[in-house]
């Protein structure tokens, strides 16, 4: 901290509306940006399991992570298969969780964390499984009965005009509301035009594609740059998830794009979801992600959102970037000290 602002220098060649809704989002969370684990970027559809998210979970609680607020272990695609004919309620794979859905959140609450789960607002998932569109409050109140903590709600195979995605996405943020229990929503649209209606929908909505190799993580802080204004307690820009460097997972970059990805995302204001294994970390990656000092920029309780305070990067910017030009950032961001 400098005179009360966190700043950041950002060497990106270092290692080559007029909608308004009429009710918002009430359910008290999010005054911080949130912060946990995502399945997608580590198990993808092949390894997600309630065995392989109970030894997440454990993990978490072994190194550190969850002492240092990392606290939803969220289920992304993948984990339904279908509605049961009768009360058309989203069925859970029976071999990945034998158990349902309840049984793993009972495990995940009695350790002290909280679960997400994944649906999205069209009729199909992006992974192609039964998606929520038109059945928005069966949804909601079968996410509240299991117990789930966080729904991330994603845009595949949904129309793509912002009214109906506006819409859209209001009808599941008031299913959510009428259950009663606080749901952290995560509005998963993956473009910038959701930033101005963002907090009258969601806790979080995502501004960019997905983050995966290094190009992609330019391009989510050159889409933060043109949002940063709409980020306050309760409503945040989501650039995605943080990769990280274990060659184990998914994904990964790395260790100083990991690193570089994690401070960016710290001084923004930006919810940290680890995309990452746990089950594998390296000391390097831990050390990342438990730094303190920089978790602490990330949850000052002001909500002052990050900004760009210098910038040489291209003027011209079509994602998706093939690569990373040589320019500087410097990111700025005022704290309630």
């Amino acid at each position: 901290p400098m005179s009360g602002y966190a700043l950041l220098k950002f060497w990106l060649a270092l290692t080559s509306v007029a909608w308004a809704p009429a009710v918002g989002l009430d359910n008290s969370l999010g005054r911080t940006p949130g912060m946990g684990y995502n399945t997608w970027n580590d198990f993808r559809c092949e390894g997600i399991s309630a065995t392989n998210v109970k030894q997440v979970v454990d993990a978490l609680l072994h190194n550190g992570l969850a002492s240092v607020g990392y606290q939803y272990v969220n289920i992304d695609d993948c984990w339904a298969v279908g509605r049961d004919p009768q009360t058309h309620r989203l069925l859970p794979d029976p071999v990945a969780f034998p158990e349902g859905i309840k049984a793993l959140a009972d495990f995940v609450h009695r350790k002290g964390l909280k679960l997400g789960i994944y649906t999205d607002r069209g009729n199909w998932t992006c992974a192609k499984r039964p998606g929520s569109w038109g059945h928005e409050a069966l949804d909601a109140q079968t996410f509240a009965d299991w117990g789930v903590d966080y729904l991330k709600e994603d845009s595949c195979f949904a129309p793509s005009d912002h009214e109906t995605a506006f819409q859209e996405y209001a009808t599941m943020r008031d299913a959510l509301n009428r259950t009663g229990r606080p749901i952290y929503f995560s509005l998963c649209g993956w473009k910038t035009w959701y930033a101005p209606a963002g907090r009258a929908l969601a806790n979080s909505w995502r501004i960019a594609g997905d983050v995966n190799a290094w190009p992609s993580v330019y391009d989510a802080v050159r889409a933060m740059q043109r949002v940063t204004q709409y980020s306050a307690p309760g409503g945040w820009n989501d650039p995605d998830m943080l990769v990280g460097s274990s060659p184990q997972a998914a994904v990964h970059n790395s260790p100083q794009q990991a690193r570089t990805q994690f401070s960016l995302w710290c001084v923004m204001a930006a919810p940290l979801l680890i995309g990452s294994s746990v089950l594998n970390i390296s000391h390097y990656d831990l050390e990342t992600y438990t730094n303190r000092e920089l978790i602490a920029i990330n949850q000052d309780p002001a909500g002052h959102p990050g900004f760009l305070v210098f910038d040489t990067c291209p003027a011209a910017w079509h994602p998706p970037s093939p690569s990373v030009p040589p320019c500087q950032q410097v990111w700025a961001r005022q704290l309630q000290s």
